[in-house]
């Protein structure tokens, strides 16, 4: 829960003083109980081609998105969560963007110049089924910027998920793309480490990690924001993590065999919560970690005139081994 179990293969070559061409092959795996967190894919983490020079670095294949929390070009999370995407459910900031890890992807990524890395991204169809038609494939494009200077850190990304949906239903609502803006940033003062993130999204499909299996929908349609704020501290022969969120979004959820005049099913949702985690480093590869988190969910369904709470605790321990 602290990080997924995961082998890989790395390699690269020099071919000229400036030019280096490598690749990255990771595979997520149940450690207890030896089995692919998907099976039917080999290198579900990351599988990436990349060259670079004197122009920046361009990677070609499965990648994490600029927000995603994850992998090699990871800016947003690392930058605006001090726990850097979280763990397991309710232990972490609660961002409700959190793209994921992508396919068919396209990054530049750009030389430092002045403290300042630039980024763009592109998926050209997210979710690999080739059983999908290419015109039924969502898409994703991003473009982000990085900035350091000294113990300060920022990250800005603005992204969309561009959605390309059919139903051979009666009804079909036309699927407006997603638009995401993301800030983060922190600052080390060697006795703690503060960060703030916030994120304002548009058209999105979910909120905050809601789950709406229970309402049979398809897609959603969610405007709304997240606010975190946490700090890393080096204490106790280790690093203890806090983090504490609040998200409010609003909007509509769909299913593809609805009546012709039905808008979609309104609603208004909240989320807020704690979490606490902290490693005890036995090594320089070996970790202990311990930690606990708290969730509260509001879910007004409007046309129906249901309202839904969740409160949720979770704690977590375990042991992380790298080599």
């Amino acid at each position: 829960m602290n990080t997924s179990s995961v082998f890989g293969i790395v390699g690269s070559e020099q071919i000229t003083e400036t030019l280096t061409v490598g690749f990255q092959l990771e595979n997520s795996f149940a450690s207890d109980s030896g089995a692919f967190d998907d099976p039917d894919r080999l290198f579900d983490k990351e599988s990436r081609l990349y060259v670079t020079g004197t122009l920046g670095t361009l990677s070609f294949g499965r990648m994490g998105a600029l927000n995603a929390g994850e992998g090699t070009y990871d800016l947003f999370m690392a930058t605006g969560d001090a726990m850097d995407g979280g763990y397991s459910d309710y232990i972490g900031a609660g961002y409700w963007l959190d793209r994921g890890i992508y396919d068919n992807t396209i990054t530049y990524q750009s030389p430092e110049f002045a403290g300042l890395t630039l980024y763009a991204q592109y998926s050209n169809g997210l979710d690999g089924d080739d059983s999908v038609s290419s015109r039924d494939k969502d898409r994703y494009a991003a473009v982000g910027l990085g900035y350091t200077a000294g113990n300060l850190s920022m990250a800005l990304v603005v992204d969309t998920v561009m959605k390309n949906r059919s139903f051979d239903t009666v009804y079909v609502k036309d699927v407006d793309d997603a638009t995401s803006v993301s800030f983060g940033i922190n600052y080390d003062f060697g006795f703690m480490k503060p960060f703030f993130g916030i994120q304002y999204g548009q058209h999105e499909d979910t909120f905050a990690g809601a789950d709406f299996s229970d309402y049979a929908v398809d897609f959603g349609d969610f405007d709304g924001y997240s606010v975190a704020v946490g700090s890393a501290f080096p204490i106790w022969g280790g690093e203890l993590q806090v983090s504490a969120y609040y998200s409010n979004g609003d909007g509509d959820v769909y299913a593809a065999e609805m009546p012709e005049n039905n808008v979609g099913i309104g609603v208004d949702l909240k989320r807020y919560g704690v979490g606490v985690l902290h490693s005890y480093e036995l090594s320089k590869r070996t970790s202990l970690y311990a930690g606990a988190g708290y969730s509260h969910q509001e879910a007004d369904v409007k046309s129906v005139q249901y309202e839904e709470e969740l409160d949720a605790f979770q704690v977590i321990a375990g042991l992380v081994h790298n080599f």
